[in-house]
């Protein structure tokens, strides 16, 4: 089996990161790696995008909170669309789309800690307060694996008990 990296982050992180993000994509599939995303906008979105523009929706796995692709945001059921329709794989979640807060919270978290406990090393990207990003990194700290944090803008910072586990990067983009 191929090792997976997980690619998560900020919902907020600004759409001129896309790029970075495929960057980065492209180089771990270049060293043998499948791309695992947990299908949230921002940085999860952008590196599904990038898997299916540089046709390797096969080389992806979408982690899902949600029993169906209605669950997913607006905004990302186009890219989750394509990517399926592409050969790409969903982890289906527990979470009927329009279930109640407390549930969806509980199925996200779960996605979460499924995937990480998939991946092989998680790359992550906080700008500003991203409270499910640093939980997601947290499991990664205590399973082991190697954790890459781009700390990205927006007073995006990881709390030092993280930060002596992680190789942490500052980027901006303009």
């Amino acid at each position: 089996m191929s090792r997976l990296a997980g690619f998560v982050g900020s919902r907020s992180l600004p759409a001129s990161f896309s790029p970075f993000v495929a960057s980065l994509v492209s180089a771990f599939r270049s060293r043998g790696f499948l791309v695992a995303s947990g299908g949230a906008v921002g940085a999860d979105q952008y590196a599904l995008s990038a898997l299916v523009e540089q046709g390797a929706s096969a080389s992806g796995v979408v982690f899902s909170a949600w029993s169906s692709a209605s669950g997913f945001p607006v905004s990302v059921r186009p890219s989750v669309g394509r990517f399926l329709a592409a050969g790409g794989q969903v982890v289906w979640g527990s979470a009927s789309p329009g279930a109640p807060r407390q549930q969806a919270v509980s199925a996200l978290l779960g996605r979460n800690q499924r995937l990480v406990s998939a991946c092989s090393c998680l790359v992550a990207f906080l700008h500003g307060s991203s409270r499910g990003t640093l939980f997601t990194v947290r499991q990664a700290v205590r399973r082991g694996i190697p954790v890459y944090v781009f700390l990205c803008g927006g007073g995006a910072s990881l709390p030092a008990d993280l930060a002596s586990h992680c190789f942490v990067l500052t980027k901006e983009v303009v």
